[in-house]
């Protein structure tokens, strides 16, 4: 059992994006070995973008774990399935974050969507009906920030917001010792909200495009030799 509060954390968004690499083939297997050119630059530790065929990663922001002249691991990716998964299918890109800048004086994080929707059947024999599971909607987060215009995350969202782009997304909760990863799109709107004795705040809004959130737990620490 663990559990922390989320005081401290830190949000980023990648507000800059390396030369696409392309991705000829994935492979299935348990860390997903995406074959790319040499030269493709990507190093272990490197966070990237992905593009796929793959539905269920694309959109997906996580860590190279291991990389050769011509291929790049993605430890995180389970893609051994072939039926989710189908061999040949998950050709794309990587895009990797060569630059992030801070979403500062955050008050709140809130999320919405998600949520599991369901069909009724019932059938002549029955006395209820059965429930179905259909789709999850889609998830929405909204960031509420003091407002300062002179924050250099108001130029880099308000691009967001006229391009459409996908856009990378961290958080660091020191608590938990964990980063998370995901990818959203941008709507953002500088005028603040104002009311007497209250901070003016704005709220940047993110339209969640990456189907799960990677995480990564800090390292232990090496002990004296």
């Amino acid at each position: 059992m663990g559990f922390a509060l989320p005081n401290g954390a830190t949000v980023f968004v990648g507000s800059k994006l390396a030369t696409t690499v392309a991705v000829t083939g994935v492979s299935n297997a348990a860390g997903a070995v995406f074959t790319v050119a040499t030269g493709h630059g990507l190093a272990v530790g490197d966070v990237v973008l992905i593009s796929s065929g793959w539905a269920l990663i694309d959109s997906l922001v996580a860590r190279v774990t291991a990389q050769t002249t011509t291929s790049v691991t993605i430890g995180v990716i389970n893609s051994t399935d072939t039926n989710f998964f189908p061999a040949g299918s998950g050709a794309g890109s990587l895009s990797k974050v060569a630059e992030w800048t801070e979403i500062p004086q955050i008050t709140e994080v809130a999320q919405s969507g998600g949520d599991q929707q369901y069909t009724q059947i019932q059938f002549l024999a029955d006395d209820r009906q059965r429930n179905l599971a259909t789709y999850k909607a889609a998830k929405s987060q909204n960031i509420t920030m003091a407002h300062d215009s002179t924050l250099p995350i108001y130029s880099v969202l308000s691009a967001a917001d006229r391009s459409g782009d996908t856009l990378p997304l961290r958080m660091y909760v020191p608590k938990a010792k964990e980063m998370r990863y995901w990818s959203a799109k941008a709507s953002f709107d500088p005028m603040p909200t104002t009311s007497v004795n209250n901070v003016e705040t704005v709220q940047p809004a993110f339209a969640i495009q990456s189907r799960d959130m990677t995480f990564y737990k800090d390292a232990a620490p090496q002990a004296a030799a």
